[in-house]
């Protein structure tokens, strides 16, 4: 059976609400290391053992790394760019101006190619590489958007020069180890190597009962996919990056090809993001999204996840119960 993943958050994070969680089937938590930190964290994993022992059953916990992210910079305010302006994109700090975005990615400006496509804010914003300067680059915004603090930025086709795994992420680890985690998703897996990196890390401070899973997020991660599986103990089709580095178009046809691939290793797969993503604020799903969540389970995905619908939606309850309907329907037609 096609079973859900649940991210963690305020809108699920209490006694009452895990209750209500685990009687409705949830077994796997996920903590997004993002938005989460080791305090929260502990306070959070400390509840969910409480309502193990009042429910007489059992959490897996589930630690997803932030991994080797680019972000943009703290804004006091945010900023607010208009189709076809131009604006400056900076990695030496000495550069700042109030309209421009500071980006932590120090490779950028070596990176990208005039004519190259920047995308912000999981791709809400694109712009234009038009030229390149000494600690920064000069942009064309693509359309209409306004810019807050701290927002993902993305290269399409570029292969970034980043570790495999952070020195935060090998922190959080040691920590996942001491909680007595189950699983680590990889964020931004590129190779085998990564997986292989963090599995003799995990080795080596012994945590070697942990599960790998391998995020597949990018169009590099996707061509190296048969040998990601080979080193992984499960594979997540993290539909969020993917979409945003890929043309949105391709992702289902990714989507199925990597569950395929994993259904010949016989490796775990999890398709998530964005499945319930209207009933963060609205009772009951689109139709489109009902029907994502049953291609999904029929193309035999062992999870499907949600994300903000449980971390931060105002029906987390809800959403659980409606995937669970569609679950089972879906499995008929198997």
């Amino acid at each position: 059976m096609t079973n859900i993943v649940m991210t963690m958050g305020p809108a699920t994070n209490s006694e009452t609400q895990l209750i209500r969680c685990y009687e409705n089937g949830i077994r796997i938590l996920r903590f997004n290391f993002p938005h989460y930190t080791q305090e929260t964290t502990k306070r959070d994993v400390a509840v969910a053992h409480t309502v193990e022992q009042k429910v007489g059953g059992k959490f897996q916990l589930l630690l997803d790394t932030e991994g080797p992210e680019i972000r943009t910079g703290y804004l006091e305010t945010p900023i607010s760019y208009t189709a076809w302006e131009l604006f400056k994109i900076y990695t030496d700090e000495s550069k700042r101006d109030p309209k421009w975005l500071f980006c932590d990615y120090k490779s950028l400006i070596d990176d990208v190619k005039i004519g190259g496509i920047v995308k912000i804010d999981a791709g809400l914003l694109e712009a234009e590489v038009v030229e390149k300067w000494s600690g920064y680059i000069s942009v064309k915004a693509l359309n209409n958007f306004i810019v807050g603090s701290r927002r993902h930025l993305n290269l399409p086709g570029i292969h970034y020069n980043l570790p495999g795994i952070t020195e935060r992420d090998k922190e959080n680890v040691l920590f996942a180890i001491k909680e007595k985690f189950d699983y680590i998703a990889l964020s931004f897996t590129r190779t085998k190597a990564d997986v292989i990196e963090l599995r003799n890390f995990l080795k080596a401070n012994g945590g070697e009962q942990i599960k790998i899973i391998a995020k597949i997020e990018n169009q590099e991660w996707v061509d190296n996919v048969n040998a990601i599986i080979d080193a992984s103990d499960m594979i997540m089709v993290a539909r969020g990056d993917l979409g945003t580095e890929l043309p949105v178009e391709m992702i289902p046809i990714h989507q199925m090809n990597i569950v395929k691939a994993c259904k010949i290793k016989n490796t775990p797969v999890i398709v998530a993001t964005q499945m319930l993503e209207s009933m963060i604020s609205n009772p009951v799903p689109t139709r489109a999204e009902v029907s994502d969540i049953f291609y999904a389970v029929r193309e035999w995905a062992e999870f499907i996840m949600l994300s903000w619908e449980t971390a931060i939606g105002k029906y987390p309850i809800e959403c659980i119960k409606v995937m669970n309907k569609v679950i089972i329907e879906a499995e008929k037609y198997r």
